[in-house]
């Protein structure tokens, strides 16, 4: 369940215009690693999760106010 919220964040996030290497670091800046897979934990899920939705925000706002 958590891997499938992952997945749409890391898309959502690629939408926006965030690099992979960017999201690698988000990941890295959450879990100390960029290892994400069928078998990560729950509480690593969880910081996941929150840094991902954390910088999905920033990113639409950036979108909001700075696009034309």
């Amino acid at each position: 369940m958590e891997f499938n919220i992952i997945k749409r964040l890391v898309k959502r996030l690629a939408w926006l215009g965030y690099t992979a290497y960017e999201i690698s670091a988000i990941v890295r800046d959450a879990v100390g690693d960029d290892g994400i897979d069928d078998d990560i934990c729950v509480d690593k899920a969880a910081l996941v999760i929150s840094h991902l939705r954390r910088y999905e925000r920033l990113g639409a706002d950036y979108l909001l106010n700075y696009s034309k």
